[in-house]
């Protein structure tokens, strides 16, 4: 198969129920974020400000927002609506805003079909977590904080010792369904903060909105982040001439696993909105084919050649085919710049090495955890046997078959060319996190 061929179209037909699904989500998107890194004024005015800026595509922010209403399927027909119902869904993919309700996309039943999960609890966010109905670290760290406020508005009335108690439940909760994941502690952490520095005995409305303001401000911060690092690997990445520009990947590192935009694939869907060529190999990314069912769709939806390729093939691929530049994600990473990502990833970046193949890690600053001094640090999730010996429409093995099935792997720094960022390309020591920045 050559370069930029797409594979068979063999998959069942996918039945989103939502016209353009992740076109809406994915190139649209990205190129929206590439155009708005200074925004973060509008942010702060609030949510509707917010969306109907960062959804304008230099349109009409009225007929853009009835054109994503649309294409979500809402059912508004009048501008006004439109963007109040743009404002409702917190201009995120992945998830959306109620009245003390948060709509989260069960990715499991993807790409045949598009169902959220009503979570009217932190600790129903953290079993959706937990169930990997949502993945990614960015998209963790918004819903961990929306958890948050979910539990201080659920208990605005309740006596401060069943608040308190509530609110350090939930923070455990949430840390507790991926340890793994730096972007949870990191959430739920500021929204402890902020209830505390209101005081254990203070207002229960205060303290509501107190945590829900860090919530937007961590849900609307990561979206100008990740604008930021899309254009910084933009700008990285050289064109080939006469070709495409080749990138391999693993994982589902687009929109669906941070909002608004993604890390790695949102790379690749920056260089697309600027009308250079490029293909994408990704790898199945076992047990949940999260890179066949989540990252091909996403890609192809948005006219990005793409061909995904079995886990044990990447050796081979490197061999017989030009790669570019290999582009990862990270759920953690420790001080000395080691990398906890999804299972695959290390001996993706061994192979990459060997055949002289930059390989960059894609990700905000927040996955940066300064206490873990080195690889050995970092957690890595193990998942139920089940999810790699059981798979629906295959003869299952022995009951008594024994499987370990790790949700992450660890690759040393040395293994890394270099990290693509919200704030540059770096090389370990990382500068200490910097916030408010909106250039």
């Amino acid at each position: 198969m050559s370069a930029g061929k797409e594979p068979p179209k063999d998959e069942p037909a996918a039945d989103l129920g939502r016209r353009d699904f992740f076109r809406v989500f994915s190139r649209d998107a990205i190129h929206t974020a590439a155009t708005v890194v200074g925004a973060a004024s509008a942010m702060r005015r609030g949510t509707t400000a917010a969306a109907t800026e960062l959804l304008g595509l230099g349109l009409d922010p009225n007929a853009s927002a009835a054109r994503m209403a649309d294409a979500l399927g809402i059912g508004v027909t009048s501008a006004t609506t439109a963007e109040n119902a743009i404002s409702g869904l917190g201009y995120r993919s992945p998830y959306r805003l109620g009245d003390g309700v948060v709509h989260v996309l069960d990715q499991r039943r993807l790409p045949l079909a598009a169902v959220d999960i009503e979570c009217r609890s932190g600790g129903d966010i953290a079993a959706a977590m937990r169930g990997l109905a949502a993945r990614g670290a960015p998209l963790l760290g918004q819903l961990a904080a929306y958890g948050m406020a979910l539990a201080a508005e659920r208990n605005i009335d309740s006596k401060p010792f069943v608040r308190n108690a509530t609110i350090r439940g939930t923070a455990n909760a949430l840390r507790n369904a991926r340890p793994d994941v730096a972007a949870i502690g990191a959430a739920v952490d500021g929204c402890l903060e902020a209830w505390l520095e209101v005081g254990e005995l203070g207002d229960g409305a205060e303290i509501s909105l107190a945590i829900r303001a860090v919530a937007d401000a961590v849900a609307s911060e990561t979206t100008l982040g990740l604008g930021r690092l899309c254009r910084e690997g933009a700008e990285l990445l050289a064109q080939p001439e006469g070709r495409p520009l080749e990138i391999l990947t693993i994982d589902e590192t687009g929109p669906l696993s941070s909002g608004l935009m993604g890390t790695a694939l949102g790379i690749v869907l920056a260089i697309a909105a600027e009308a250079r060529p490029v293909h994408v190999w990704v790898t199945e990314t076992r047990p949940a084919r999260t890179g066949a069912r989540l990252a091909a769709p996403e890609m192809r939806a948005s006219d990005v050649p793409c061909t995904v390729i079995a886990d044990g093939t990447i050796g081979w691929l490197l061999r017989e085919r030009t790669i570019d530049a290999v582009l990862v994600g990270a759920e953690r990473i420790a001080a000395d710049g080691a990398v906890a990502n999804a299972a695959g990833t290390y001996p993706l970046a061994v192979l990459a090495a060997r055949h002289g193949v930059p390989l960059y890690v894609c990700a905000p600053l927040a996955a940066i955890d300064r206490e873990v001094v080195d690889g050995s640090g970092l957690v890595i999730a193990l998942r139920p046997a089940a999810e790699l010996l059981a798979v629906v429409g295959e003869p299952s093995p022995p009951p008594d078959t024994e499987a370990l099935v790790p949700l992450d792997d660890v690759t040393p720094a040395e293994l890394v060319t270099a990290y693509i960022t919200d704030h540059g390309v770096l090389k370990p020591p990382f500068p200490e996190p910097v916030t408010g920045r909106s250039d």
